[in-house]
């Protein structure tokens, strides 16, 4: 079996049967790029990779337990994206969320308000997103949905690295602003491991 041309089911069934060398394949085609999505957040080398190490981990040890229901490149970036949140929601204060309860009175106990909220968030996200012009949009969403790097960004839309960066740059300002009312403590309070969050940061 040729492991580094195999595709990512055939190596994670290949886990499932507690094959090592399907996984080593599988992790090193995955760590570079978990650990640049985690290190445009978390800031540290030392944490990012430790985040990384700690979602391809999983996979092994849980290899049994694990029903992957989307393809593989999904799963790992939906843990990423969630990891990366619980470790932003360490750096936050109590006392930002004790404060912001007091401040909003409209977090509520209840679920169906608390899933309004929410709704009511990822609305004005969408919206701002749809303000974007096309080309900062497939930017955008290429770089934090697709999580491509921004060479392979410039490659996909026949552009340079510059105009990349340069697109990138003005659609995370444009979508900060647009969120501005919302500071980060609240965006957490709120979303909780919605992976939205982390586009902005």
């Amino acid at each position: 079996m040729n492991y580094k041309q195999s595709s990512d089911i055939e190596l994670w069934q290949r886990c499932q049967q507690d094959d090592m060398r399907a996984y080593n394949a599988l992790f090193d085609r995955y760590f570079p790029k978990l650990y640049s999505l985690s290190l445009r957040y978390v800031k540290d080398s030392s944490t990012a990779e430790e985040l990384a190490m700690d979602v391809l981990c999983n996979l092994w040890y849980k290899r049994n337990e694990l029903t992957i229901r989307t393809d593989i490149s999904t799963y790992f970036f939906r843990s990423m994206k969630n990891h990366i949140i619980n470790q932003l929601k360490k750096n936050i204060p109590v006392t930002s969320t004790l404060e912001l309860v007091g401040e909003h009175q409209l977090v509520s106990d209840s679920q169906a308000d608390n899933e309004v909220l929410i709704s009511d968030l990822e609305t004005i996200y969408r919206e701002q997103l749809d303000q974007l012009s096309p080309q900062r949009r497939r930017v955008f969403q290429l770089s934090r949905e697709e999580h491509l790097t921004y060479a392979e960004i410039a490659r996909e839309m026949n552009i340079s690295v510059s105009a990349v960066e340069k697109y990138m740059g003005a659609a995370l300002s444009s979508l900060r602003n647009g969120m501005k009312d919302y500071s980060l403590p609240s965006l957490l309070f709120l979303f909780g491991s919605l992976s939205v969050l982390v586009y902005f940061y």
